[in-house]
C-alpha cells in the first residue's frame, strides 16, 4: 500500500504549519545526532533520514524530539509485551489482521493530514486481544515513520458490531490498556488531530466516561461522536479519500486492510532487526537523563494527563 505525496495544495498548507528551512533542519539533524551521541544509553543506529521525519513530526522543535526520542526507545525497552517478537507472520498479527481491519488511507485530507482507520471484522469476543491490536497498530506506525514525514493525524473509529464485552476489555481500569495508552500516544512523534468514532452505541457515552478522567480536555475536544455511518465523515473530510463502503474512491476496507497487512509483512526483517536495536542500556544510563516515560509507567503510571496532544 503506497501512502501518496502531498498534492501541491496540501504541501502549500503544510508549509503554511511548518515553514521549510533546509539549512536549519540540516543544523538541527546535526545537534540531535550530537545530542545523542552523548547519551550512553540510546542506540545510535537512527539514520538522518528517519531523524529528520522524528524532527517534523515534532514541528521543528529540538527539545520536543529529544524529548519523543527518549521516550520512544525507553519504551521499547519497559514494554517488551508490545515491543518484543514483532513479527508480522506471528500467529497473533495474523489472527490480529482477520479479527480487526486497520488501515492508513492512501491520501491525505486536503488539510494534508493522514487518517487511519480502525474497525472491527470478527465480533467473537475470544479473538479480540488488546496485546495484539496494540503491538499491530504501533508496528503500523513504526513503517509510517519510515516512509514519510506527517503533518498531522486523524483517527477513525468504527463501532460497528462493538458490544460491551468488547469495551470492557478496552477498559482503562487494567494495566495492560493503560500501557498501550501510553505507548501509542507517547511515544511516537505522530500528532493527533481529530478521534472520530462512527456507529457509535448508544451506552457509548458510558465507556467514554470512563476514559475522560484520564485525558487532557484538549485531547477529550478532539473527539467527535455519532450514531451513523462513515457517511458522517463527509462532513469533515473530501468522500473521495475514503473507502468505498463510505462512498470513496481508496478502494474496499478489505483491500485496504490486506494491503497493510501484505506492508508490514514486507518489513519483517526491519521489524526483527530493530527489536534488537531500538532498546535503551538502562546500565550505562546517566542519572541526569532519567526518564519520565519510565516514572509515567512505574504509577502506571499515572493519570496519562502527560500526554503529548496537538
Amino acid at each position: 500500500m503506497t501512502l501518496l505525496p502531498p498534492t501541491t495544495e496540501q504541501q502549500k498548507k503544510i508549509y503554511e504549519e511548518i515553514p521549510p528551512d533546509p539549512e536549519m533542519r540540516r543544523k538541527d539533524i546535526q545537534a540531535l545526532r550530537e545530542w545523542i551521541l552523548k547519551q550512553p544509553h540510546l542506540p545510535k543506529h537512527m539514520d538522518n533520514d528517519r531523524l529528520e521525519k522524528f524532527l517534523f513530526g515534532c514541528k521543528n522543535s529540538i527539545e520536543r524530539c529529544k524529548m519523543i526520542l527518549e521516550r520512544y526507545f525507553t519504551a521499547r525497552t519497559a514494554l517488551p509485551e508490545f515491543f518484543l517478537h514483532r513479527d508480522p507472520m506471528s500467529r497473533d498479527i495474523q489472527d490480529c489482521c482477520k479479527t480487526i481491519e486497520y488501515f492508513v488511507l492512501p491520501s491525505l485530507t486536503d488539510e494534508g493530514h493522514r487518517v487511519t482507520v480502525l474497525r472491527l471484522k470478527d465480533k467473537d469476543i475470544n479473538r479480540f486481544s488488546v496485546q495484539a491490536i496494540t503491538r499491530r497498530i504501533l508496528m503500523v506506525m513504526d513503517a509510517r515513520l519510515t516512509e514519510e514525514a506527517c503533518l498531522s493525524n486523524q483517527m477513525v473509529f468504527d463501532l460497528e458490531g462493538f458490544t460491551a464485552a468488547h469495551f470492557a476489555k478496552c477498559s482503562p481500569t487494567q494495566a495492560l490498556v493503560r500501557k498501550a495508552m501510553l505507548a501509542a500516544q507517547d511515544s511516537m512523534p505522530l500528532r493527533l488531530h481529530k478521534v472520530y468514532f462512527i456507529n457509535a452505541p448508544s451506552f457509548i457515552n458510558n465507556v467514554l466516561n470512563i476514559f475522560y478522567p484520564l485525558l487532557k480536555p484538549k485531547l477529550v475536544e478532539k473527539f467527535r461522536v455519532h450514531s451513523g455511518g462513515g457517511e458522517e465523515l463527509c462532513s469533515y473530510m473530501n468522500k473521495d479519500i475514503l473507502p468505498k463502503e463510505w462512498g470513496g474512491k481508496a478502494g474496499t476496507c478489505k483491500h485496504l486492510n490486506d494491503a497493510w497487512k501484505k506492508k508490514i509483512e514486507k518489513y519483517r526483517d526491519w521489524f526483527l532487526q530493530e527489536e534488537k536495536l531500538s532498546k535503551t542500556d538502562e546500565k550505562v544510563r546517566m542519572p541526569t537523563s532519567s526518564s519520565s516515560f519510565a516514572l509515567e509507567l512505574g504509577g502506571i503510571q499515572g493519570s496519562f494527563r502527560q500526554l503529548n496532544i496537538d
